[in-house]
């Protein structure tokens, strides 16, 4: 890291426990974490000190700061030398001058992960939003801090790598209040969730495919989000987030919740980026029952916080299929499913499956203006993969219920269709993440017992 400063330029302050934010909810430092903290700051002093004076760390710094902070020096290294550092104030150029307190910080650092995550700091307080300061400096005191405060240390000590972005006074001010909510009132939520732009995408397609009802019932566990919505308690679709799709989740205990899908997505969809190079990142909060959803969107230093009134839960009909009841299963390429769609008549009001050991195989009718249309598959087929049928199985269900459950064809690449001796349907589609990470959409639908209701 080369010359950026010049002799009248402060060190960047070491950074002081005692200025962390409040009420985080850990316990005050035993006299040996204090007399370690000591140490570490005493070192990051005497680093920022030399590099004042030398315009360079010296390999003794260097080794102790590794010595220190581990492989948590490499990556915020690495961070650093990427650029993933920006200096943000109303200023037109990056400002030297130290912060006194969060309050009336005239700047803020923000830090761009390696997942795409942005995490904005406070100048000289050694607090961050990201899972690791929680865990490892927060609750189990292994760790001083985080990859993100210390390359916005680095940053700070030398200014040659860090980027430097002006805003209005009014869009700064909303930054720097929003900042200081997520950092002083992060452990009161019950679900915290935050998503980078790549997984963003899919999530937003996940919640567009079953967006077909106004209300959706959220329910969080350890394992991720569960969405579903259901209509006339014939039909129902779900999506399942995994938690290791978000760059942050963050959950206390179970939490189930109900909000309007169409708002949520619309909020999600409301700056969505012209390139690649647009930095979006969308971070969820939750406190509980009776509070609303937040819902906290920042774009390239932009927040805009929705707030979503979260409604009472309705009880969800238990739809499943257990593989003992599972009677057919056929996996399929979607866009077979989506030339056998566009096939169909639009005027009929029903559909009929037909799946047999025996041919026809895999028939899909219709009846309309017209007349009665038929479309036969062959189980070998290059675009089936799998064709399991154990007995022949007619069923019929409504075209008004199967259309909605094809929204997904275009962000999934297979999609398995399975039957139970009930009549019941469902199609599961598996949609992958550019990290490899795997969502599910599944849709059930019972089938038509009385013909007549049509």
């Amino acid at each position: 890291m080369g010359d950026s400063g010049t002799d009248s330029e402060p060190p960047f302050a070491p950074m002081n426990p005692d200025q962390q934010v409040a009420n985080t909810g850990s316990r005050p430092p035993t006299v040996y974490d204090q007399k370690y903290m000591d140490f570490v700051e005493n070192v990051l002093k005497e680093a920022a000190s030399d590099f004042e004076k030398e315009k360079k760390f010296s390999d003794q710094n260097l080794l102790k700061l590794y010595k220190i902070f581990d492989g948590t020096f490499e990556r915020a290294l690495d961070l650093y030398e990427k650029q993933r550092v920006t200096q943000i104030s109303t200023s037109d150029t990056i400002i030297t001058e130290p912060c006194k307190n969060a309050n009336t910080a005239s700047w803020l650092m923000q830090v761009k992960g390696h997942s795409g995550a942005l995490y904005t700091l406070f100048p000289e307080i050694n607090y961050c939003t990201c899972a690791a300061f929680r865990h490892q400096v927060l609750t189990d005191r292994s760790a001083f801090t985080c990859k993100h405060v210390l390359a916005a240390w680095l940053a700070s000590v030398d200014k040659e790598k860090l980027l430097h972005q002006q805003l209005t006074q009014k869009q700064f001010n909303s930054l720097l209040v929003q900042t200081n909510v997520m950092l002083s009132n992060v452990e009161d939520y019950a679900l915290v969730a935050k998503v980078g732009l790549s997984n963003l995408k899919i999530v937003t397609q996940l919640l567009k495919a079953i967006n077909f009802k106004e209300t959706a019932t959220c329910l969080g566990s350890e394992n991720g989000l569960k969405i579903t919505v259901e209509d006339a308690k014939c039909m129902q679709a779900s999506a399942y987030i995994p938690s290791t799709v978000f760059d942050e989740f963050e959950l206390k205990e179970d939490v189930t919740f109900s909000l309007s899908l169409n708002i949520l997505v619309e909020c999600l969809c409301m700056f969505w980026p012209t390139s690649q190079e647009d930095s979006v990142n969308v971070q969820i909060f939750y406190k509980g029952t009776g509070y609303p959803v937040s819902v906290i969107i920042e774009e390239d230093g932009v927040i805009t916080d929705c707030s979503l009134k979260t409604l009472e839960v309705d009880a969800l009909l238990d739809f499943h299929l257990e593989a003992e009841n599972v009677v057919n299963k056929v996996v399929l390429r979607t866009e077979l499913l989506k030339d056998v769609m566009a096939e169909l008549d639009p005027t009929s009001e029903l559909v009929e499956l037909r799946l047999s050991p025996e041919e026809p195989y895999f028939r899909i009718s219709t009846e309309g203006l017209g007349g009665i249309c038929h479309i036969d598959l062959p189980r070998d087929s290059d675009l089936i993969d799998t064709f399991q049928c154990t007995s022949t199985a007619t069923s019929n269900f409504k075209l008004a219920h199967i259309k909605p459950a094809m929204k997904a064809l275009s962000c999934a690449n297979k999609v398995s269709l399975r039957t139970n001796n009930a009549g019941l349907l469902c199609f599961q589609y598996m949609i992958k993440t550019e990290n490899g990470h795997t969502c599910y959409i599944e849709y059930y639908i019972s089938p038509l017992i009385d013909m007549d209701v049509c």
